[in-house]
């Protein structure tokens, strides 16, 4: 099976698109990047301090040391997959000259997803448009959303010029979102196909 990283801007699908796949593909083992950030954030007793300061957490998920965290977790699921089952990993976090690295290991299908040209207020609304009860974001008040999507405007403006350098295609799911998020997993599914008839014929 082939591994797949999606990476992207929050409140764009990527957990969706995970999900989607793993449903799709029973074997797929998946990790959510999210919940190694809370899992080290609780682990040390800050989960309030973090809650309530967006920008100290922002510093800490898109540093340098939490990236390689991330990275070296997915590697070590990739390497001890003996099966080749695959591993999904879906993160907010990762940029794409992190991704790279895991490209660059083979056996990757690596997508971004993206808000595409909707400014601050768009991603706001589109936020809001999307939240259901088991989203972080459905019980925040306004003023939290903003200073979130000041971040995720900025993100997503980085991704746009971003992933084209490092080989990595950029989906702008802002409209249409259930459709895309399908098209996406069928062409997962195609090049699934591809690797396990390969894989049959050795």
């Amino acid at each position: 099976m082939k591994n797949v990283l999606i990476i992207g801007v929050a409140r764009a699908g990527k957990t969706t698109l995970g999900n989607m796949i793993k449903d799709e593909f029973n074997q797929y083992n998946i990790i959510h990047a999210d919940s190694i950030i809370w899992g080290i954030i609780r682990g040390t007793g800050k989960e309030e301090y973090y809650t309530q300061n967006v920008k100290a957490r922002k510093e800490l998920v898109h540093s340098d040391r939490f990236q390689r965290i991330i990275l070296e977790i997915y590697k070590s699921s990739i390497n001890q997959d003996t099966k080749k089952y695959g591993t999904i990993l879906e993160s907010g976090q990762l940029e794409p000259k992190y991704a790279r690295e895991l490209l660059d290991m083979g056996n990757l299908i690596c997508v971004c997803l993206g808000h595409g040209d909707l400014d601050k207020q768009g991603i706001m609304k589109l936020c809001r448009e999307h939240d259901t009860e088991k989203d972080w974001t459905y019980r925040i008040s306004e003023e939290v959303l903003s200073t979130n999507a000041d971040k995720w405007d900025e993100k997503n403006q980085l991704l746009k010029t971003e992933c084209p350098k490092y080989g990595i295609e950029y989906i702008d799911t802002s409209k249409d979102r259930e459709n895309i998020l399908q098209k996406i997993l069928s062409r997962i599914g195609e090049k699934v196909e591809i690797r396990e008839e390969e894989e049959s014929e050795r």
